[in-house]
């Protein structure tokens, strides 16, 4: 079996380049959507016929870099990395995603996965750090029931094969902001200029998401989409990247027909200077959501309702799909 990954390992993984002949080919195209009943090698395997294990038998081994912390039942997205196991990033192609209760157990799939870069900082050429780990995979998947899950994404080029798996919880109900819940209205700091954001933002150069107040956003007829990030001091390194996505839905979509906020976890102060990367020091923004990680992205409609929420990366075109509707 593949190696499982966490979402730490996930947002810290440092190996991007993808390497060898078969990551060179899936970045063509190719999901490999095969039935896991064959296995990997037809006759023979160890692995239960229809489950993770059989559909792993006789593919190259993948490491699949969970980027979220759980999933909940029913339909939702499955955001996820490949990487060879010496640590190369795989991009492109449409990988086929299984979900089992165990590697031995019937595998329900396959779900398409498609491929994402965040690329949006290249055009708004941000200075802050910037993971090399920009490209993704996400497919929507739908879980029948709660507990521990492993997933399984296998990815084809020619006649060559891999498959990577990942262990993950499905709640009944997320731990962070549900989709349908009622969003929580916190004062967030406002600033209009440049000097003033700096002592709110850690960005580099500061956005300008910062024009008003989240619990004014929620309430004056305008859907919201709210960032919730650390640029500068963010472990990952994602959160510069995920902001600048933010904004390019921003800058297409306008603030005339819908609120944009990105919340600092650590407020710089006057002096520009953020305090250390604490769960103490953390912004009264970021407290009132009870948010543990980052970056976190949620599209919340004119009522103050959660519709869409992405726990670490998403690209403009997944903020502005599920922002549309409400506009």
């Amino acid at each position: 079996m593949s190696t499982l990954r966490t979402r730490r390992e996930f947002l810290l993984a440092a190996g991007v380049a993808a390497v060898g002949a078969f990551v060179a080919a899936c970045s063509k195209g190719g999901n490999g959507a095969a039935s896991p009943t064959a296995g990997g090698t037809g006759t023979g395997g160890s692995g239960s016929p229809g489950s993770i294990s059989a559909l792993s038998e006789g593919a190259t081994q993948l490491s699949m870099l969970a980027a979220q912390s759980e999933l909940t039942t029913g339909k939702a997205l499955f955001t996820f990395g490949l990487a060879t196991t010496d640590g190369g990033l795989i991009a492109g192609g449409s990988p086929a995603v299984w979900a089992a209760k165990d590697d031995q157990s019937p595998a329900l799939g396959p779900f398409t996965a498609t491929s994402y870069t965040m690329d949006a900082y290249k055009h708004y050429q941000d200075h802050s750090p910037v993971t090399p780990l920009t490209s993704f995979y996400a497919a929507e998947v739908d879980i029948p029931s709660a507990g521990p899950w492993t997933f399984a994404a296998q990815i084809q080029a020619g006649d060559k094969r891999a498959v990577g798996t990942a262990a993950l919880p499905v709640v009944a109900t997320a731990s962070v902001a549900p989709a349908g819940s009622k969003a929580v209205s916190v004062k967030t700091p406002v600033a209009t200029t440049e000097e003033a954001r700096r002592a709110i933002c850690t960005r580099e150069p500061p956005d300008p998401m910062h024009d008003i107040s989240l619990d004014k956003a929620l309430t004056n007829g305008k859907p919201t989409v709210v960032c919730f990030a650390t640029p500068l001091l963010c472990e990952s390194q994602m959160c510069g990247p995920v902001v600048d996505e933010v904004l390019a839905v921003h800058d297409a979509v306008g603030e005339d027909k819908a609120n944009f906020i990105h919340v600092e976890e650590f407020l710089p102060g006057p002096q520009h200077s953020p305090p250390p990367a604490t769960l103490e020091n953390q912004s009264p923004g970021f407290k009132a959501w009870g948010l543990q990680t980052e970056p976190w992205t949620f599209v919340i409609d004119a009522e103050g309702i959660v519709r869409a929420r992405f726990q670490g990366p998403v690209v403009a075109s997944q903020i502005q799909a599920a922002l549309e509707p409400l506009l």
